[in-house]
């Protein structure tokens, strides 16, 4: 992800994004994934955040945020059952948005290659 939209994110939910700044964590190293999914991250984070303050669940810290076979990945601490939710969605969305640009599309594998 590019450097403003990791620096967006992290100014936006710095409680989410806590770690980012730890080199003991994955979240050291940014965002291991493409701008288009920049929204999906932004609105997951959002949804999270609002229910944290609202007293609905404990604050979760993401530990990485990766593209992993084509999807959004990301991994938590202190997650509920909601957020492990709404983040399994947020990666199901992620298979049919384009990783580079969020434009909606398919999920395409790529040719496997006979050696």
């Amino acid at each position: 992800m590019s450097p403003y939209l990791d620096h967006l994110l992290c100014e936006r939910y710095p409680k989410i994004f806590a770690d980012r700044r730890n080199p003991d964590s994955c979240m050291f190293r940014g965002f291991a994934c493409g701008d288009g999914w920049f929204n999906l991250i932004d609105r997951l984070c959002f949804r999270i955040q609002s229910g944290v303050d609202a007293g609905d669940c404990r604050q979760p810290v993401a530990a990485q945020i990766k593209e992993k076979f084509g999807g959004l990945r990301i991994y938590w601490r202190d997650a509920d059952e909601v957020v492990r939710e709404l983040t399994r969605f947020a990666g199901d969305q992620s298979e049919v948005t384009c990783e580079l640009c969020g434009a909606p599309g398919e999920r395409v594998e790529a040719p496997r290659r006979v050696l």
